[in-house]
């Protein structure tokens, strides 16, 4: 009954990720109700063989008193940590999942499972639609 409750918890909704071809990218958001941090730390999928949780961070600088934008790095990080009653939104620009050496291509209007591991809450799965560009 406990599992089930702090299960209950999270909740993910809007999944979606772009067509792509070798490595694809997922984004989404992610919502604690509980009363208690949880953390993502895994993910995996049957349409990739390995997914990681990544993070795209804007390293402009400034030169010489010359702003240089657009300037991004990404990173993978272990985990992301999902805040008791806050959200974390997966998007563009920020947080993401890669899903590497796709099984097959991502076409538009398409969709896929996915299972997410969380420290508290365990494995759930949603269901991931491949958006048009």
């Amino acid at each position: 009954m406990i599992a089930a409750l702090v299960a209950a918890a999270i909740a993910v909704s809007d999944a979606w990720s772009r067509p792509a071809i070798g490595t694809g990218v997922v984004y989404m958001r992610v919502n604690n109700r509980g009363d208690v941090a949880d953390r993502l730390d895994a993910a995996r999928t049957p349409v990739a063989r390995v997914v990681e949780i990544h993070e795209s961070r804007d390293e402009s600088t400034s030169m010489k008193g010359m702003a240089m934008t657009g300037v991004m790095s990404m990173q993978r990080v272990r985990t992301l940590t999902i805040p008791a009653h806050g959200t974390v939104t997966l998007a563009p620009g920020g947080y993401h999942l890669m899903a590497i050496d796709l099984r097959h291509d991502l076409h538009p209007n398409t969709q896929f499972p996915l299972q997410l591991h969380f420290a508290r809450s365990g494995w759930t799965t949603v269901t991931v639609r491949v958006r048009p560009i």
